[in-house]
């Protein structure tokens, strides 16, 4: 079954893999919830299947180089303010946080707004949700879960003393990171239950972006270092230090973290010892987001 795991695997470290899967319909062959259609023989299917799917991403990459898609607005009314600080989303919604302190959720089937939730004092800064909450936070210093079919707040989190510039969360474990320089690392039991595990010092500017693995905490500053902690015990591991300004955003995959910063750069490096493995440049203003996978940032 040589390819039917290696279809699994892309699944499931490649987004572009683990969109097509659901879309397509084929995802629900790789964990033998079902068998192939038409009682294929399951080599002979996953056989097949794999030059489609290449076939398809080609054609993916190619629609998006020439201009072939479709282009959708939704327009966020606010009486008050406008701006979409952030959002996530999926085949069937789109969570946005807004500058008038409000989380909508909208269907991708009609665009419409079937939910407004309210409770953040300040704007939604950041967000993430799976398939039971949304956690945000907010420039009003806290961190709120809410039910993700009911909208329901489950949850409020106070600990940071200025605004919550981003969060990730994953299995039992959520860290954050704030203004005030520092990062909280906080156990998940449930979404009611959820203590803070321990706070990580040594930014000397505002901490505007975190990611972190089973292995690594990894985040970024306007004091345009990065720096690597262990997860497992909070120990501080290594500063990652090359941009000229404050660093806007990362990701951290496997053993590399890419980086954005307000010196116009991005940089890719070893995690693990530390080196800038490749300086990109080419942007004339600053980077705020990233994001990259095994071809491309």
């Amino acid at each position: 079954m040589l390819w039917k795991r290696l279809i699994a695997w892309k699944v499931k470290t490649d987004p572009v893999w683990s969109g097509l899967a659901e879309r397509r319909g084929w995802g629900q062959y790789l964990y033998n919830i079902t068998t192939p259609p038409q009682n294929t023989e399951a080599h002979q299917y996953f056989r097949k299947l794999y030059p489609g799917i290449i076939h398809d991403i080609k054609t993916m990459q190619e629609n998006w180089l020439n201009g072939n898609h479709t282009l959708t607005r939704i327009e966020c009314h606010s009486e008050n303010s406008k701006g979409v600080y952030c959002l996530q989303y999926d085949e069937d919604k789109i969570v946005s946080g807004l500058r008038d302190n409000t989380i909508k959720i909208w269907m991708r089937n009609d665009m419409s707004c079937t939910k407004i939730l309210t409770g953040h004092t300040g704007s939604v800064l950041c967000l993430q949700y799976d398939e039971r909450v949304i956690v945000t936070g907010s420039s009003d210093s806290t961190i709120r879960v809410w039910d993700v079919d009911t909208g329901q707040m489950l949850n409020t989190l106070v600990h940071h003393c200025e605004a919550v510039l981003h969060l990730r969360f994953n299995d039992n474990t959520m860290v954050t990171c704030s203004k005030d320089r520092t990062i909280a690392v906080w156990d998940i039991n449930t979404a009611s239950d959820i203590i803070l595990r321990r706070v990580l010092v040594g930014h000397r500017a505002a901490v505007n972006v975190v990611d972190f693995d089973e292995k690594y905490i990894v985040s970024a500053s306007g004091d345009r270092t990065i720096k690597v902690w262990r997860t497992s015990n909070s120990e501080f591991v290594r500063t990652l230090h090359g941009h000229r300004r404050g660093i806007a955003c990362l990701q951290y995959r496997g053993n590399h973290v890419v980086s954005g910063s307000s010196d116009n750069t991005i940089r890719i490096w070893d995690v693990e010892c530390g080196a800038c493995l490749r300086l990109l440049e080419g942007h004339e203003e600053l980077v705020r987001c990233i994001r990259f996978d095994d071809n491309k940032i």
